[in-house]
C-alpha cells in the first residue's frame, strides 16, 4: 500500500500542472485590442502628462523644488506615449493616417510647446495668479476629456454615462475658466489650444489653427 501511494504522487502533480486555468495564454495578442481603445489609453497618459505639468508648474512659481521633478516626469510620459512600442506597433499596422492619430500627434506637439514654456518659469515669473489660473482650467480639461473617453469604452453600465456626463461638464468649465483669463500671453495662446484640442478630442476633433 505504501509503494501504491507514492507512486500516485506523480500523478496528481501532473494532473494538477494541467489545470484550464495554467493552459490558458497569460495576455491577448495586441491585435486583438481595439485601435480606439489603445488611442484612448494613450491619449489618458497624455492628458496625466498634462495634469503632472500644470502642477509642477504652479510649484515652480511658489519655489518648490518638487516642481522640477513633476515637470521633468511629464516630459518623460510624453515622450514614452509617443514614442514606444505600442505606437511604434500602431503606425506598423497602417494607422498613421488616421485622423485620431494624427490628432494626437497634434496634440503632444502642442503639450511639447507648452512643457518648454514651463521649464522657463520659476520665482521671478509676472502674475503668478494668471498662471495657476491657466493651469487649473489645464487640469480641468485634461481630467474632462480622460472621464469622456473612459465612459466611451463602455465598461460599467449606466455609470459610463455619468463619467461621459460629467467629463463633458468639467470641459465646460475649462473652455469658460480660460475666457476668464482673458490676458493674452504666449503662453495662454498655446495653453488654449491645448484646451480646444482636448475638448475636440475625441467626440468633435478640431483642425489644427495652423
Amino acid at each position: 500500500m505504501k509503494g501504491k501511494f507514492w507512486m500516485v504522487i506523480p500523478l496528481l502533480l501532473l494532473l494538477n500542472a494541467c489545470t484550464p486555468e495554467q493552459q490558458q495564454p497569460q495576455s491577448k495578442p495586441h491585435e486583438q485590442f481595439p485601435y480606439t481603445l489603445q488611442m484612448h489609453h494613450i491619449h489618458m497618459l497624455i492628458n496625466h502628462a498634462l495634469q503632472m505639468a500644470a502642477q509642477g508648474t504652479d510649484m515652480k512659481i511658489q519655489g518648490e523644488e518638487h516642481g522640477n521633478y513633476m515637470l521633468k516626469q511629464a516630459t518623460e510620459l510624453l515622450q514614452r506615449a509617443m514614442s514606444g512600442p505600442e505606437m511604434a506597433r500602431l503606425h506598423a499596422q497602417g494607422y498613421a493616417k488616421k485622423h485620431s492619430m494624427i490628432i494626437t500627434h497634434q496634440l503632444a506637439d502642442q503639450a511639447t510647446q507648452l512643457f518648454a514654456q514651463m521649464r522657463n518659469m520659476n520665482t521671478t515669473t509676472s502674475d503668478k495668479r494668471s498662471v495657476q489660473m491657466l493651469n487649473h482650467a489645464l487640469e480641468l480639461a485634461a481630467t474632462g476629456s480622460n472621464l469622456v473617453m473612459l465612459g466611451q469604452q463602455g465598461m460599467a453600465g449606466d455609470i459610463d454615462t455619468v463619467m461621459v456626463n460629467h467629463g463633458q461638464s468639467m470641459l465646460g468649465d475649462a473652455s469658460r475658466l480660460l475666457q476668464k483669463e482673458s490676458k493674452v500671453t504666449a503662453y495662454r495662446e498655446v495653453l488654449e489650444e491645448l484646451v480646444e484640442m482636448l475638448i475636440g478630442i475625441p467626440d468633435m476633433p478640431i483642425k489644427s489653427k495652423n
